[in-house]
């Protein structure tokens, strides 16, 4: 079931014979969907694997598709064993059913199949699919499962079905979480999320910040479908990058000693109200002092994009009446992405310190 498989996997193939005891034609454990808009089919490779010492001269089989999703497959030989053979096929479309039959039509007493990627399905998706559960393939009794041997006559071929699984396509992505454009910060779950209609979303995955500020995802969503985007949640404790130098600091930006530029707008006004003032300062010297680890009307941390980071950063006067900041964090959608810079600020941090 897709739903199963909508984890991280990294899996190996599973493409060869369990055991020796007779040859095996196999499925492997997962196969990628193509994404919902590709004009491209989903192709199911189909393995043959033989260790058991047997010659084999055809072989027959059949398997199930799912019918509800995929319009009937078409089935090709892919000449592991050179360019000799007669194959037949059967699609039983209404019952989601196909039968397999591949027999050497070639003079040599030698002939042995050779082991590989035998046959691909290629399935096309009906007109109806957007994105739902689809049923993995398996092997089926529809047609007994036949190896030809050199005398002529049958014996069993073994048929492995390691899963036959479907999932979605391959969403790599690295989002880098930073305090300032050289100082990247650890530490920070970040949780990577998906929404089919942008209302409700869904927690995929969670990777936090190593100490070069970078989480990486690796999963299977279908982006023509999902919209995906990150999050961070609010109530991250920055007590480590505040200390009394940056309440002195703020003290003495509201007397005028000091001048304020660019992210100190923000850090620089903990309690968020009328600019840099004394209460800004006595709010971190009580903060310190009590050994509290949050304030009790603010947060202790605010996101931006990097695109309002560098606003921020470059300017000359207090942006936080039209950029606010997110305490919990939402980014965009990072559709189509796969690399993305954010930051953020410790109200407080006037010195710029950093959570680290």
């Amino acid at each position: 079931m897709l739903a199963t498989f909508m984890l991280t996997h990294f899996l190996n193939a599973q493409t060869t014979s369990p055991d020796a005891t007779k040859p095996y034609i196999i499925f492997d454990s997962t196969y990628t969907l193509e994404s919902v808009n590709s004009s491209n089919n989903t192709v199911v490779d189909i393995y043959y694997d033989n260790t058991s010492g047997n010659a084999v001269k055809g072989i027959q089989f059949s398997f199930s598709y799912d019918k509800d999703v995929f319009d009937p497959p078409t089935i090709t030989y892919n000449n592991t064993s050179g360019p000799v053979g007669y194959m037949s096929t059967d699609v039983d479309a209404t019952n989601g059913i196909v039968k397999v039959v591949w027999a050497y039509d070639g003079a040599s007493t030698t002939f042995d199949l050779i082991a590989g990627n035998m046959f691909d399905v290629d399935l096309p998706f009906k007109s109806s699919y957007t994105n739902s559960t689809v049923d993995g393939v398996d092997f089926t009794n529809n047609l007994t499962a036949y190896y030809a041997q050199a005398d002529g006559t049958d014996a069993i071929l073994g048929v492995s079905d390691n899963g036959g699984n479907f999932i979605e396509p391959a969403f790599d992505y690295v989002a880098t979480i930073l305090n300032n454009a050289t100082n990247p910060a650890e530490s920070i779950p970040v949780i990577l999320q998906k929404s089919a209609d942008g209302s409700t979303w869904v927690d995929v995955a969670t990777d936090t910040t190593a100490a070069d500020g970078t989480a990486t995802f690796s999963e299977n969503i279908d982006q023509d479908y999902w919209q995906v985007r990150l999050k961070i949640a609010s109530g991250l404790d920055a007590s480590t990058a505040l200390s009394t130098a940056d309440a002195n600091m703020i003290a003495q930006i509201a007397a005028g000693v000091q001048s304020t530029s660019g992210t100190q707008f923000y850090t620089g006004n903990p309690n968020q109200a009328n600019g840099i003032t004394v209460s800004d300062s006595y709010l971190l010297f009580a903060r310190l002092a009590q050994g509290l680890s949050a304030y009790a009307n603010n947060p202790d941390v605010l996101f931006f994009t990097e695109a309002q980071y560098n606003t921020i950063n470059n300017a000359t006067s207090d942006q936080s009446g039209t950029i606010s900041g997110q305490s919990e964090f939402l980014s965009p959608q990072i559709n189509g992405t796969t690399t993305g810079n954010f930051y953020l600020l410790v109200l407080g941090d006037v010195n710029g310190t950093g959570l680290n």
